[in-house]
């Protein structure tokens, strides 16, 4: 498939991730799929991101899809956090977990 008309590709590129991210994004089923749901649960938020929310956001599905379970509250939670700038890196994320 065409990587720029690739749906998941499209839909990562809309908050914020690079082409070369949102491909790299695509390559982790598991993390995509995880990705994709935060985005349709926080489409009013989390669309033109800076790429720094967004690629935080990717190494969050990407945490999430390594992770065990974790509740949806909680994940929302961390997204939120993510958005108001109150968590700024990736360990500060997985601290949170």
């Amino acid at each position: 498939m065409d990587p720029d008309t690739d749906p998941l590709v499209v839909l990562f590129k809309s908050i914020g991730l690079t082409q070369a991210k949102a491909l790299e994004a695509v390559k982790a089923p598991k993390s995509a799929s995880i990705l994709k749901n935060i985005i349709e649960s926080h489409k009013d938020t989390v669309t033109s991101l800076e790429e720094k929310h967004a690629t935080l956001l990717a190494n969050l599905a990407v945490l999430l899809s390594k992770a065990p379970s974790l509740a949806v509250d909680r994940r929302d939670f961390i997204v939120r956090a993510v958005l108001d700038s109150k968590l700024k890196s990736v360990d500060q994320i997985t601290g949170r977990f």
